[in-house]
């Protein structure tokens, strides 16, 4: 009887440690939400302390939206200069519908010490290249056997690829682009990458795909296990020509796309603007313009300035509805001309 008694006592005792125990569980059991931003955060730890990424951190969480979103850009010593296209972009946030407050969030990654030194100058969140010791080489190194625009693509893979690592989402603006509203609305927070893909025939070369400089990233482990695929396949095959554009990628990439689980949103083209494709309607419907189609960075600026000049009247009359019947389409006057509609 007594050993009866004393087998119900340890059944009755353990019985109780398994439902405290299943209830601890339960409470400290994340959401999926939570689950992926603790693994991100777990994976971060476990990393060797690096002070250069703290910093990068520290400047981050400082400019963030409440949502972890921050608004990245990068620039080199070319592009962050008196009347360059760091001006003239921070002007178009300045002049722009609902823009200003943006700014607030905008991290510009200057790619040199003269870039750097010339961004902080203007705006308080400038990353230094330091920063990112193991993907920026120096300009001897890297300009003098790679064209600008291909040394901009990988790098801009590694950034994305780090701020993704840390946990914040990412609106990533190309700096010949002019902000003229804000294009949040567009933004689509469930998929992992929204963004806006155009075609172009190119007579004898065909046609390609060309994304209208801004896209949007989200934050998870689904992003970060895509991008840590796409540094691997930059390193496996360094002359694909996939490699050229977000757009590019994520189309000749597809199937891997897919069997990560990473969503794609296509926004409507005609809600961002570029020189390839010109609309006399343009500043009524458009969010963003980008000076693509154009190689000549002297260019870039000369008509960019043209556009946000353009811009600014455009809203000082647009109180008329046939503000923009009474401007003519001045630009672009020395990038590439296409017919517009």
């Amino acid at each position: 009887m007594r050993a009866s008694r004393l087998r119900n006592s340890v059944y009755l005792s353990l019985l109780a440690f398994f439902i405290l125990l299943v209830c601890l569980l339960l409470y400290h059991y994340p959401t999926s939400h939570q689950s992926s931003v603790r693994k991100m955060v777990l994976f971060r730890h476990s990393s060797t302390y690096d002070p250069e990424n703290e910093k990068l951190e520290n400047t981050l969480r400082r400019a963030t939206m409440p949502d972890r979103t921050v608004i990245l850009t990068m620039v080199d010593e070319s592009l962050a200069s008196r009347g360059s296209l760091l001006d003239i972009l921070l002007e178009s946030f300045k002049s722009g519908e609902g823009t200003q407050r943006l700014m607030n969030h905008l991290v510009i990654i200057a790619m040199d010490p003269q870039a750097f030194e010339y961004c902080r100058s203007l705006h308080p969140y400038c990353i230094h290249p330091s920063i990112f010791p193991r993907h920026f080489a120096t300009k001897t190194q890297s300009i003098m056997t790679t064209s600008a625009d291909k040394l901009f693509t990988w790098t801009r893979k590694d950034v994305l690829f780090e701020v993704i690592r840390l946990g914040y989402n990412i609106i990533f603006t190309d700096p010949d682009v002019l902000w003229l509203r804000s294009p949040l609305i567009n933004l689509n927070p469930i998929d992992e990458l929204t963004i806006s893909c155009n075609v172009l025939s190119d007579g004898e070369s065909g046609s390609y795909l060309y994304d209208e400089g801004i896209f949007f990233l989200k934050a998870n482990t689904i992003s970060f296990e895509f991008f840590n695929y796409w540094k691997l396949t930059k390193i496996l095959y360094p002359n694909d020509p996939a490699e050229e554009s977000l757009c590019t990628t994520v189309k000749a990439r597809q199937d891997i796309a897919d069997s990560y689980g990473f969503r794609i949103h296509l926004v409507n083209t005609s809600s961002f603007g570029g020189f390839c494709q010109l609309k006399k309607d343009m500043f009524k419907e458009v969010y963003t313009i980008q000076a693509n189609c154009c190689d000549d960075l002297k260019s870039k600026v000369h008509d960019l300035r043209i556009v946000l000049d353009d811009w600014i009247r455009f809203r000082k009359r647009a109180s008329g509805d046939n503000a923009l019947d009474k401007m003519a389409l001045r630009w672009p006057q020395k990038c590439f001309r296409r017919n517009h509609t």
